[in-house]
Order: C-alpha cells, then structure tokens, then sequence
C-alpha cells in the first residue's frame, strides 16, 4: 500500500492522497497525525503505516520542541527502575533536555493515552524498559519522526528495533560456574518470567553450565509463564516427575521466597540457589531465615543485577552485576543520536554506523552469600523453623565505603532552610521504612538556630534493632540514601550529593542521648553555643585530609560542653 507518485505535491505525498489510499476523510488522517482519539484501531493502524511508509510527517512536519527525553519503566519504585531512570537522567541532563517519566505496570504494554500524549508532547527520543511495542506504535513514532530504543525488551523485537541489553546467557552460566567451582552439585534455580527474554537467556545460561558439568536442571513448569501472570510459586508437576530444580516466578522478593520454599522442600534439598535477579535472591535469604538455614553455610545464593539491596543484604549477596546505569546511558544516546540525525536514514533503527542491538558485559561479584557445600548440608532439616533477633550478630570493624574523603566543605551562617531539609527528610525516611517503630530527630549544628554550620543536616535515626538491616537499611538505601559507614551499633547513610547525613542508631543507644543532650545545650545557653562555634571556625582555618580527623579534633569541647549539660541537668530547677 503505497502513494502513486502522482499524488504527491513536491516531494511528498498529500494529506488528501492518504486520505484516498485508507479510504478516511483527510480529516480522519488528521486525527491520526496528531494522536487525537476517535479513530478505530484497525483505521488508525491503516492510516499510520501510509505515514510511516510515505514519510509524509517525517519529511513535512517539524520534529516539535524536542526538549524531552521520555523515559518509560515498568515501576518507577523499583531499584531496577531507579538505575535506569539514573542512567538516562544524566544523559538526557548533559544534552540540555528535561527528563518525562511513564510507568507501565506489570503487563509491559504501552496503552493509548501514552500513545495520544507522547504525540502531544513530541520527545527528542524515548527509552522504554521492557516494553513490546506494537507495530502499530512503532509505525505512530516512526512517523511523527520520534526515535526510540528498548533497554532488555519482552520477547523478540524486530530486527530494526534499537535494543541495549546485557549478556543475560554468560551471566547465568557465570553465577551457576562459580557454584560448581565451589563443590556444589545440588543447585536449584529460580527462573524470571519466561515471556521476558533475560529471564529465559539467564536459564539458558544456567542449563548450559550445568549440562557442561553433566547435571541437570529439571524444570518445574511445563510452559512458559508470562509475567502478568500470578506466579505464586512456579507450576506444578506430576506426580511422577523427579524434583524440579527450576521454578518460575515473577521478579518479586515476595515470588522468590514462595519459590525457594518450593525448591527447599526437595529430599534431598538443593545446596545452591540461583535466581533470575537480585530480588528473588533477597527472597530466597528471607525463607532460608525462617526455614532456620544459615547462608552460606547451609545454602548458597547467587543473585542477578546487582542493585543497591544485595550489597547491604545480611549476608552480602553473591550476585551477577548487570551494568543498568550504563545500559541506559547507552540507550539515550543511542535514542539521541537518532533524533540528531533524523532524516539521514529514515528506516534504519540506529544512527548510521551504530548497531542496532548491543550487549553489555556482566560480572559475577562474590559476596559473603555463597560458600563452599558446609556440615549444615545433609539431608535432614534443621530443628528450628525460625531465627530469633537475638540470634543476629553486630559488625565488630569499622568499614567506611569509599575510604577517607578530604574536607573541603567550610561553615555557612545559620540557614532556615535547613529546618525544612530536615523535615522532608524525616517525612522520606518514614515513608521508607513503613510500619517499623523509629524515632527521627534534627542533630548536628544545623539544628541549632543561630549557629554557623557546615551545610550538612544530620539526623539521627533509632530503630528497634541496629543488627536487622533489612528492616530499615534497604528501604533506606531503596530510598536514594548511599552508605557509608557501618561500626558497631551505628549506620551512616546520606544522599548522592553528601548534603544530608543519616545516623542509625538503636533504641537505648548512649550515643542518640548525647546528641540531643549537645543540641539541646547549644540551643539554651549562649556561652556554649559562642565557644562550640569558635572551635569550629579555628579547625576549619586549617586543611583536613580526612573528615574523621577533624571530627576527633572537636571531642574535648564536645565533652565539656555536655559535662556542663549534664551538670545543668541534675541541679534543682
């Protein structure tokens, strides 16, 4: 179906000629163009694939404002998600645009609202994760000119689909090699959807190291399981089936624990578990908690992307780092150089030269999660069916991420905005650790009115136990917040941009009393608040090479300031 040239005007085709080649009213081909509803969908499809093949908007209509980049992901809360949306932030700022975000859900589809208001808003590109664009949808951006590429796409994309992903197979094989390397012979896996084509080039990976090793990998479900589909724990077999050592299941820590349950009620059970990402693998250490199994003495795990969750896991978890930020990075530039050269090759899916699909390389991280097969891995289940609290152990070294950072930030004069920092920061740490019982207050100079402060807020946070991490330091570190240092009953975590600092203590915790004590002091008596202050401004006159010199260097006023507190306390009033 194409135009006659006889039709055109110029160098393009006409409104009315399209018009007549789909059978519509111009003013139907006009709807179309400009994504307005009221079209029927077999209509619409018509008349977009006359445009798409006629290059009449492409070559005639100008392609708009061009000051976004539209980013579309399946759940802007996911880690997943955040180091993608991270990665096409940073090139979508170094090139001037402003950043639109959709979120797509479960089901990877993009629906017709997105459609009508992508039309409208006329993006320089657009980078979906996931996503299974229709040929319909394709041929819709195509002809508004609008580039577009697909960062670890659903299915099989047409070849002329721009596709950054990440070398899914050699991942799988590398966590399962590295479980053989160990002994280990009984490894189970918990494959992600199988509609989605990471997830199944993943368990390719892991049946090939395992066939290489003469194992095999028996797979639970007999069919493929799309990923909008409820999984609870992968599909059962029959009765006469040997054990599986696959189950399917969603890319929830929720669907990875229900899934290791399965796969840890095997005899003899598995003595390894591989998963599909870093979330079934957090699922994975949450049933072996509550099954009474000690990873990695009892069990192995080896999970897949590595997000911020799987560095902070207790244990640390062994997993296969997928380079998210840098896929999406290469995406949106891939996206703009398309956009940059719009018009150069019309029906090419990259910029001229680049390719089209492209894989970036993973690498296996060993963490404390995986360990070769120990005395815990007999046939019998263990006794107990849960691990009390107090059955968890407190660092015992100081481990500062990143090593010493030089000073080099000096005293500001007292700012109100500080108070207000705080307080969307206390609403944020609440938000993030939900139902826990914390108490979050302001400390540190910023917290005192009237006082020069370096312009870092630092709050202090107390929880019920400063030993369960994935209570409250993986919401925080999903949150946005980085960590820093973890010692002895405290964590510090802050933002990216090292402006606010989070302190985590435990409820009962000297420490949390001695910073209110000091801030409560410097706040009532003028004296102290002059002298703290001079202390201050004579160690910063000076260069620190590391940030924790300079915090010993105040102690011994510290300590007498809160000797006259305590004192202060304790005399009748």
């Amino acid at each position: 179906m194409s135009i006659d040239p006889a039709e055109r005007s110029g160098s393009r085709p006409t409104l009315e000629a399209i018009a007549r080649r789909a059978s519509v009213s111009p003013a139907t081909v006009s709807k179309v163009l400009n994504g307005r509803p009221g079209v029927s969908g077999p209509t619409r499809e018509r008349v977009e694939h006359l445009l798409a093949a006629s290059g009449y908007a492409q070559r005639d209509t100008p392609p708009g404002p061009g000051s976004l980049v539209e980013l579309v992901v399946e759940d802007l809360a996911s880690e997943w998600s955040i180091e993608i949306v991270r990665g096409v932030e940073s090139v979508a700022r170094e090139h001037g645009y402003a950043l639109s975000l959709s979120a797509l859900g479960p089901d990877h589809a993009v629906g017709e609202d997105w459609i009508t208001g992508v039309l409208h808003r006329r993006p320089a590109a657009i980078v979906l994760q996931f996503s299974a664009l229709t040929a319909g949808r394709r041929d819709q951006l195509r002809a508004r000119g609008i580039p577009f590429t697909v960062v670890d796409p659903v299915g099989d994309p047409p070849a002329d689909v721009p596709v950054v992903g990440a070398t899914n197979t050699a991942g799988g094989a590398a966590a399962t090699q590295h479980l053989l390397d160990l002994g280990h012979t009984r490894i189970a896996a918990i494959a992600g959807p199988l509609d989605m084509a990471c997830a199944v080039d993943r368990l390719v990976g892991h049946r090939a190291a395992l066939a290489a090793a003469g194992l095999e990998a028996r797979h639970a479900a007999a069919t493929p399981v799309p990923s909008g589909t409820p999984v609870p724990s992968g599909t059962p077999v029959p009765s006469d089936a040997p054990e599986p050592s696959v189950v399917v299941a969603r890319f929830s820590r929720e669907d990875g624990e229900r899934a290791a349950r399965e796969l840890l009620a095997a005899d003899p059970r598995p003595t390894a578990i591989v998963t599909g990402n870093d979330l079934q693998a957090l699922g994975v250490l949450d049933a072996a908690r509550s099954l009474g199994l000690r990873v990695p003495e009892d069990l192995s795990v080896v999970g897949f992307d590595d997000v911020a969750p799987a560095r902070w896991a207790r244990p640390a978890l062994t997993t296969i780092r997928q380079p998210l930020q840098e896929m999406a990075e290469r995406a949106t530039r891939m996206a703009l150089r398309q956009h940059a050269s719009a018009g150069a090759d019309e029906d090419a899916g990259g910029a001229p030269g680049e390719p089209v699909r492209v894989e970036l390389a993973t690498t296996l991280v060993v963490r404390d999660s995986t360990a070769a097969p120990g005395v815990g891995t007999g046939d019998e289940p263990p006794v107990r069916d849960h691990v009390l609290a107090d059955d968890r152990r407190d660092v015992t070294t100081v481990e500062i991420i990143g090593g010493p950072e030089a000073l080099r930030v000096g005293l500001h004069e007292y700012d109100p905005a500080w108070a207000v920092t705080f307080t969307e920061h206390r609403e944020r740490i609440l938000r993030a650790v939900g139902p826990l019982d914390v108490r979050v207050e302001h400390i540190g100079s910023t917290s005192v009115p009237g006082l020069a402060a370096k312009p870092i807020v630092d709050l202090v946070v107390v929880v019920p136990d400063v030993t369960d991490e994935s209570a409250y330091l993986e919401p925080l570190l999903g949150a946005g917040y980085e960590l820093r240092v973890r010692e002895p009953g405290h964590r510090l975590v802050r933002t990216p941009e090292r402006d606010v600092h989070v302190h985590v203590y435990e409820r009962g915790a000297t420490a949390v009393e001695d910073y209110l004590l000091l801030r409560d002091r410097l706040r009532s008596d003028p004296d102290d608040r002059a002298l703290y202050e001079q202390t201050k401004r004579a160690l910063l006159s000076g260069t620190w090479d590391d940030m924790n010199d300079y915090a010993d260097a105040k102690t011994d006023v510290i300590r007498a300031v809160m000797a006259r507190a305590r004192a202060a306390a304790v005399l009748p009033g």
